[in-house]
C-alpha cells in the first residue's frame, strides 16, 4: 500500500509550502480578520462579565448553586437573554476569520463549522429560556414534565457544549503540525477534556440539588474562553513579531 511521504501534506503541496503560508506561523492576516478576531475577544469578554455582574447582582439568585442560564428567567431575564443572542451572533460573525488563521492545513474547514454550530446554538439559548430550576425564580414550582421552551433549551445546551469540546480537539490536531504551537496541542486537549469533566460534575451535583453546581458549569466555560483569551493574545503576538521582521533595518 502506498503511503504518503513525510515532506508533503494534503495533495501535493509541501509542507514547506503550507507552513510558510499559515498565519499561526506568522503569515500576514488582513485588517479585516484582525478586527474579527478583535471582535472575538470582545463577545468573550462582554459575555462573562454580563453574567457574573448579572450572578452577583440579581436578586434571588444564588450563582454558587444556579447554572448561567436561569438568570434569562424572572424580573431582568431579558439582560441573559440578550447575552446569549449577542454572543452567538458575534461567534457567527467572526467563523471567517477561523478560516483565515487556519487556511493552507488542517481544520480549516471542520473548526469554522463547529464555531457556526456554538454560535447558531447560543443563540437558541437566547431564544429559548430554560424551565424555572429548584430554587430560582424564588417560590416558582420545579416542573416535573418540561415545557418545549426549556426542552429546546436542554438540546442547544447539550450542542453548543459538544460543539465547543469537539472544536478543541479538532484544532489540536492543527497545532500539532505547527513548529510554533504544538504545545498549545495538549493544551487545547487539556481544554476540551476538563470543560467534559466539569460539565459532567456539574450535571451530577444539579441533579443532588448541590450548593456549589453552578460553579462547575461556569469552570466549563470558564477553561474554553480562557483558551480563547490566550489564543488571540499570541496571534497579535505572532503578528507584530511577522510585521517587525519584514520592516527595513536602519544602518
Amino acid at each position: 500500500m502506498a503511503t504518503t511521504p513525510d515532506h508533503l501534506t494534503s495533495g501535493d503541496q509541501p509542507a514547506s509550502s503550507w507552513l510558510s503560508q499559515s498565519p499561526l506561523n506568522g503569515a500576514p492576516l488582513s485588517p479585516t480578520t484582525m478586527f474579527l478576531l478583535l471582535l472575538s475577544l470582545f463577545g468573550s469578554l462582554l459575555f462573562t462579565i454580563t453574567y457574573l455582574i448579572e450572578g452577583i447582582t440579581r436578586p434571588g439568585y444564588d450563582a454558587l448553586r444556579e447554572p448561567v442560564s436561569a438568570l434569562s428567567l424572572g424580573s431582568g431575564g431579558w439582560v441573559q437573554q440578550a447575552n446569549f443572542i449577542i454572543f452567538g451572533l458575534i461567534g457567527l460573525c467572526t467563523v471567517p476569520a477561523t478560516r483565515s488563521v487556519l487556511r493552507g492545513g488542517l481544520g480549516v474547514t471542520w473548526y469554522p463549522i463547529f464555531r457556526s454550530i456554538s454560535g447558531l446554538s447560543f443563540i437558541m439559548l437566547g431564544i429559548f429560556s430554560q424551565d424555572p430550576a429548584y430554587g430560582y425564580p424564588p417560590g416558582a414550582i420545579v416542573l416535573t414534565i418540561p415545557t418545549t421552551s426549556g426542552m429546546i433549551h436542554i438540546i442547544f445546551s447539550f450542542v453548543s457544549f459538544l460543539a465547543s469540546a469537539t472544536g478543541c480537539f479538532i484544532i489540536a490536531r492543527r497545532f500539532a503540525r505547527e513548529p510554533r504551537w504544538r504545545g498549545w496541542a495538549t493544551y487545547t486537549v487539556l481544554t476540551g477534556v476538563l470543560m467534559i469533566v466539569f460539565v459532567a460534575v456539574y450535571g451530577t451535583l444539579n441533579a443532588q440539588h448541590s450548593p456549589i453546581a453552578g460553579v462547575f458549569e461556569r469552570l466549563s466555560g470558564g477553561v474554553d474562553s480562557l483558551w480563547g483569551v490566550i489564543l488571540i493574545a499570541r496571534l497579535f503576538i505572532i503578528q507584530r513579531e511577522a510585521n517587525a521582521s519584514m520592516r527595513p533595518q536602519s544602518v
